[in-house]
């Protein structure tokens, strides 16, 4: 996936939007945390999804510790959901904002490489588009 998926023009800017699924406005928190690491980067703030990945607003510091390529674990809640998602992915994209923000899209693949589905809900997250 290219790095300019989804993310909020500013300006006079025009971005590509080359999804393959549809994109919804779900509002939630997000969770994020670095697949190894045992404290959590920090919580953003959902701006949509689609049923391959989301997208977080967070504060700007994120951007220096996250950067495209990496393998993220994030617990997303929607806030019409009553449980939470846990799922894995990895970000394609940072993007810095104004206001000491950044926005993360994320990639959320429906098989990760161990195969095994049961230690996330990435198959329940794109269930949510089925219906």
């Amino acid at each position: 996936m290219s790095a300019e998926h989804a993310t909020t023009p500013t300006g006079d800017e025009r971005i590509q939007d080359r999804r393959d699924f549809l994109r919804l406005e779900k509002s939630g928190q997000g969770l994020l945390r670095l697949q190894g690491e045992a404290t959590p980067v920090g919580s953003g703030k959902i701006i949509d999804i689609s049923a391959n990945g989301l997208n977080l607003c967070c504060e700007a510091d994120w951007a220096e510790r996250v950067e495209s390529g990496a393998p993220v674990e994030v617990v997303a809640r929607l806030d019409d959901a009553s449980e939470p998602f846990y799922l894995v992915g990895e970000v394609i994209w940072v993007r810095n904002l104004d206001r000491g923000q950044c926005q993360i899209g994320i990639e959320l693949p429906m098989i990760d490489d161990s195969g095994n589905q049961a230690q996330h809900d990435n198959r329940d997250w794109r269930a949510l588009f089925l219906a």
